[in-house]
C-alpha cells in the first residue's frame, strides 16, 4: 500500500480515454484513428473537425473530452499532449437480420459496431519539434572545404557511367 503522503507526489504518465460505442464499421473508423496517432492533441481535434467523415464529429468530441480529463484529473500540461496512440475495437454485434430478395432468395445484414480508444501523453510541442527538426538539419550540413579530408567515400557509383 502506498502511503498518503506518496499519493500526491505521484504524476500519471498518460490517460487513457475511449468513446462509447459507434454504429461504424471498424475499417471505417480505423482509417480515423490512423489520421490522429502521434500528433499533437489540438492538431488532431483540427484535424477531426475538417475531416468529411460522419464519425469525425463524435471522434472530435471524445478528444476534446479526453484533453479536459486529462488535466483535470491526471494534472498534464494540455499544450504539451499528444495522441500517443490510437486504436479501434470491434464492438458488440447485433443478431443478423434477413433481408427478402427477389425470386426467393435473401441476404443477410449485419450492422456493424465498433469504439475507439487514445492514450494521451505529454510530449513535445509543434514549435520543439521544429526546432529540434531544424537542428538535426543544420547539423547534418557540411561546408564543402578547400582540400578533401581523407575520407573513404561513401556508396560510390559505378566506375563508368555509361
Amino acid at each position: 500500500m502506498i502511503p498518503n503522503a506518496m499519493v500526491g507526489a505521484c504524476k500519471a504518465l498518460n490517460h487513457r480515454y475511449s468513446t462509447g460505442v459507434f454504429k461504424i464499421s471498424h475499417r471505417k473508423l480505423n482509417l480515423l484513428s490512423r489520421q490522429i496517432a502521434g500528433k499533437p492533441i489540438d492538431y488532431a481535434i483540427l484535424q477531426m473537425q475538417f475531416s468529411e467523415k460522419r464519425a469525425s464529429s463524435r471522434v472530435k468530441n471524445m478528444l476534446m473530452t479526453a484533453r479536459d480529463h486529462a488535466v483535470r484529473y491526471k494534472n498534464l500540461d494540455a499544450a504539451k499532449l499528444i495522441v500517443s496512440e490510437s486504436w479501434v475495437n470491434k464492438g458488440e454485434t447485433e443478431p443478423a437480420r434477413v433481408e427478402p430478395r427477389g425470386r426467393a432468395h435473401f441476404g443477410i445484414r449485419r450492422h456493424k459496431k465498433s469504439r475507439m480508444c487514445v492514450v494521451l501523453k505529454q510530449g513535445k510541442t509543434l514549435e520543439e519539434e521544429k526546432a529540434a527538426e531544424r537542428k538535426r538539419k543544420l547539423k547534418r550540413i557540411v561546408s564543402a572545404a578547400a582540400t578533401r579530408e581523407d575520407v573513404p567515400i561513401r556508396n560510390p557509383g559505378a566506375a563508368w557511367a555509361w
